[in-house]
């Protein structure tokens, strides 16, 4: 009951979010933006946002070999999208990460805690990178506050932080915790070029300084949509945007409407991840450990 409350919660903040965006804006001009969209344009963000996703699964299988987890990259690959399957759904973005480390126990028997350290070490250096950007990017944003130029001197606090984080977690891990960042600067940077290249499709003006303001609301919204209290995200980036495009001066309809496409772009780069719901066992039944699935 407890669950299925908190569930019933999270759709109603959505959808008061949503209402909240289309109280805001005309949802006929959305759509006609998004319908002038440069098709080709689109196919190619969404190219370039399929290929971060296979980096950031070759991060995570750079952590799970420090804790002698062997899964080739194959498997880590179809693990990695039956949980950007399942995190289109679940509250938060978390959820095909648990289902993940459910499937590693069962058929490997490696317990819980190692498979899940190296999973939040995975999130933490992503967000980490995010926090990174924003910090680099708010030196130049069209909007003053104080210290502004100073900004981006905070960004050794964050791998510091980030070094702790993983010392505490787990201190074999930091042998790769700068590989792992890399790796994370390359999704994220990756996933930025998308974001770009889907306001080119917009045909979105992005002189002026103005690109640097998208990319700002554009992270902003990622860390905001895999906060746990609306269902996958939906509403809370529009949200973010819409208030952000207010501070910043860009055009708030091409804002919500990279926000859609750019989850359009996640919805159907991670529909692959269906087939492995079918029967996930399958997915380890060539790993030597697996001797009955």
């Amino acid at each position: 009951m407890k669950k299925t409350v908190k569930l019933i919660l999270k759709i109603a903040v959505s959808g008061v979010a949503v209402y909240f965006v289309l109280s805001k804006l005309d949802y006929k001009d959305i759509a006609a933006a998004v319908k002038k969209a440069d098709f080709i344009l689109l196919l190619f963000a969404l190219a370039v946002y399929a290929f971060s996703q296979i980096i950031a699964a070759s991060r995570l299988n750079c952590l799970f070999d420090r804790i002698n987890l062997k899964i080739t990259f194959k498997e880590n690959v179809k693990l990695y999208w039956l949980g950007l399957f399942y995190n289109l759904f679940l509250p938060g973005g978390v959820g095909g990460d648990g289902f993940k480390i459910y499937l590693l126990d069962k058929y490997l028997k490696i317990g819980v805690k190692k498979p899940l350290g190296t999973i939040l070490v995975d999130r933490v250096s992503g967000l980490s990178i995010i926090v990174v950007f924003l910090l680099f990017f708010a030196c130049f944003i069209g909007y003053s506050f104080p210290l502004q130029k100073w900004t981006w001197s905070a960004i050794p606090i964050v791998f510091l932080c980030f070094y702790l984080f993983v010392r505490i977690i787990n201190s074999a891990l930091n042998s790769v915790s700068i590989t792992v960042l890399c790796h994370a600067f390359f999704v994220q940077a990756l996933q930025m070029g998308a974001a770009l290249v889907i306001l080119a499709a917009l045909n979105t003006d992005l002189s002026s300084g103005y690109a640097v303001n998208y990319l700002f609301l554009f992270l902003l919204s990622a860390i905001m949509g895999a906060l746990p209290v609306t269902l996958g995200g939906i509403g809370a980036r529009e949200v973010t945007f819409i208030f952000g495009a207010e501070y910043l001066g860009i055009e708030p309809t091409s804002a919500v409407a990279l926000s859609l496409l750019f989850y359009a772009a996640s919805t159907v780069t991670a529909l692959p991840g269906l087939i492995y719901t079918i029967r996930p066992s399958r997915i380890l039944k060539d790993n030597p450990a697996v001797e009955d699935y």
